[in-house]
């Protein structure tokens, strides 16, 4: 990674996640009063006039909702605050100087990282004079913030731009933009090993805890020459297990996730057996128009009990028929089986969805589409197609332009869908087909 990285901690409940989201302009970290939500590296690129850098939010320091995650919690704070080239301490105004904030800022010493101070819950100047007491961290001059009313953040962006080293960013052909993969599955479907194989490093909590996994982590990585940027989402469960939960937040920033995405990977688990929330899952993929690669995770067990490819790729056909489309992948990420194959699929789907096709062979398809299989007459009104374009893509989108659009459904638009998958080369993708009536100049 070549930009310069601040990296913000702190003990729970000071309103960590609350300023990562407040320098970043936009949400990206789940903010929730119950201490420990935080648990991986959650890091995203701010951006100003003045410059860039990567900030990384991590786990409070010294206390955990689940005692369990101690030890994996702690191990994230100890590799963010190694990679940081700033470290931003972050302690609350109304709770004065705490022993723990104490304990926190002589570790922070002793790592010999450039440290600032930070105040947060500051409302206004009048809480300024106030700061006295956060001299004797020792940490030089305190910085007064308040994350939720966006005080003093932009003067604090400022201050880390101009304290962190500058970086030359690597030259990149035009084009070589990195693809955005949303990882996505139900509960341990085994999201997070197949995320840190791919990154070479233990970049998210590995748990056989349900839920262990919050917020949305942004993961950039390279494999195969290709560059990529691998969102590893929460686990979804069933709505009513969630509801009043951080992990409510945690599935909404999933599905958020799916939609700001260039491709998902969905993980099934060979496994367990296929379940309604799979489905759920995948249905949320389908309606999202987004390419989709469907990638089997654990085969190394499912292998062992006797389960072949051809046998579950039928099963998947009949369970998924929304993404009949989509590529299969038998993978396994503790023994590396197969990951790259997922990859070429995933760069292959998105080069699909990239694909404009030429005005005339898209009619001549859709031509002999409606000569093989012509639309349904309604009231003795005969369907007409006049003509066909291509307007966008990522997903292709076609408008078929008709002498009325109530005599074309979605059957016939599932149809033409097919007739065009198999002439062009976005045959493993999504497509949108819409019938739109043909203007008259005056209207």
């Amino acid at each position: 990674m070549n930009e310069p990285v601040a990296v913000i901690c702190g003990r729970p409940n000071v309103g960590k996640s609350s300023l990562f989201n407040a320098m970043l302009r936009r949400r990206v970290a789940i903010v929730d009063p119950t201490a420990g939500v935080t648990r991986d590296r959650v890091a995203a690129r701010v951006e100003r006039t003045s410059g860039a850098f990567l900030l990384v939010d991590t786990g409070g320091i010294g206390l955990f909702d689940d005692v369990a995650l101690k030890d994996e919690v702690e191990s994230q704070i100890e590799a963010a605050l190694c990679s940081a080239d700033l470290v931003l301490l972050v302690v609350d105004v109304r709770d004065g100087v705490l022993p723990a904030d104490e304990a926190i800022a002589r570790e922070l010493r002793i790592l010999g990282k450039p440290i600032l101070l930070v105040v947060n819950k500051c409302d206004g100047a009048a809480n300024e004079r106030v700061l006295g007491p956060f001299y004797s961290l020792g940490l030089g001059e305190p910085r007064a913030v308040s994350a939720l009313e966006r005080f003093g953040v932009e003067a604090l962006v400022e201050d880390i731009l101009e304290r962190l080293p500058c970086r030359e960013e690597p030259q990149h052909e035009e084009g070589d933009a990195p693809i955005r993969l949303a990882v996505v599955g139900k509960v341990n479907s085994g999201k997070s090993t197949l995320v840190n194989l791919l990154v070479g490093e233990q970049r998210v909590i590995v748990s056989e805890m349900p839920g262990t996994t919050r917020d949305a982590v942004d993961v950039p990585f390279a494999r195969g020459g290709r560059r990529f940027i691998a969102v590893d989402t929460a686990g979804i469960r069933k709505r009513r297990v969630v509801e009043g939960t951080a992990d409510f937040y945690a599935q909404a920033r999933a599905s958020e996730a799916i939609r700001r995405s260039d491709v998902v990977l969905l993980l099934i688990d060979a496994a367990r057996k296929f379940s309604q929330i799979d489905k759920g899952i995948a249905s949320e993929v389908g309606r999202s128009g987004k390419p989709v690669v469907i990638g089997v995770t654990k085969w190394d067990l499912a292998r062992d009990a006797g389960k072949i490819p051809e046998d579950y790729r039928a099963y998947l056909a009949q369970q998924l028929p929304m993404l009949d489309f989509a590529p299969v992948v038998f993978l396994s990420a503790v023994e590396d089986f197969n990951v790259d194959a997922a990859l070429d699929a995933v760069a292959a789907v998105y080069a699909q969805a990239g694909y404009r096709a030429p005005t005339g062979p898209l009619n001549r398809i859709i031509e002999e589409a409606e000569t093989r299989r012509f639309p349904r007459v309604k009231k003795s009104r005969v369907p007409k197609i006049l003509y066909v374009t291509q307007t966008a893509v990522r997903p292709p989108t076609i408008i078929v332009f008709v002498n009325d659009r109530k005599l074309f459904g979605d059957e016939y638009a599932r149809y033409l869908a097919n007739r065009l998958r198999e002439q062009l080369p976005f045959n493993e993708v999504p497509l949108r087909i819409h019938f739109r009536d043909r203007r008259r100049p005056e209207a």
